[in-house]
């Protein structure tokens, strides 16, 4: 029972001495969210893409643990847009909407050879996405992982990454609709600013 309560209060000791940082994360994509997809009905056809590769934005949390583990959560908000040409062999209509979208990663992360200012990473862990009703059929949940390196100056922390993220399988409904499939890899380059 002893070892078990000193046990405790040491892994306590040790969760509350830890700092909590927060900061804000930002960036780019490199792929758009929508597979890039072209159904033919005799002359005319439908194209449904992504139009342009829109931000990332939003607020951060990391928990930094012993041995160079932190563990980090996002929410990212990143419009999603959609484009469809419409082309039937008269007159060739394009439209775009924009679907909001949320990301929530939940990323464990290992820091590696550290050096006064500069300190290389590692991260990965599940994601969890919440998107418009429009494309309510995109999946909801995939896996992260990437690199990057935390630059430190006073007590600002500056972390440019890149990440890739895979998701699960659409639902369904999205061919019956026909609504473009999601492109399941998706990669970013963002920035994180931490204090």
């Amino acid at each position: 029972m002893k070892i078990f309560a000193v046990s405790v209060f040491l892994l306590t000791s040790i969760a509350c001495a830890q700092p909590i940082s927060f900061g804000i994360r930002g960036g780019v994509p490199f792929t758009g969210a929508f597979s890039d997809v072209t159904t033919t009905s005799g002359s005319s056809f439908v194209r449904t893409f992504s139009n342009s590769n829109e931000f990332a934005i939003g607020p951060m949390v990391e928990l930094h643990l012993p041995l160079g583990l932190s563990v980090e959560a996002d929410a990212l908000y990143q419009p999603l847009n959609r484009a469809q040409e419409i082309n039937n062999s008269i007159t060739l209509v394009t439209n775009a909407t924009n679907v909001n979208s949320w990301s929530f990663p939940v990323l464990g992360k290992y820091r590696f050879l550290h050096l006064p200012l500069i300190k290389p990473y590692v991260l990965a862990g599940p994601s969890f996405r919440a998107t418009g009703s429009s494309a309510s059929y995109l999946s909801n949940a995939g896996f992260t992982f990437g690199a990057g390196v935390e630059l430190k100056a006073a007590r600002i922390r500056i972390e440019p990454e890149l990440r890739y993220t895979r998701w699960g399988s659409d639902a369904s409904i999205a061919a019956v609709q026909g609504f473009a499939p999601s492109n399941l890899n998706q990669a970013q380059f963002l920035i994180g600013i931490t204090f």
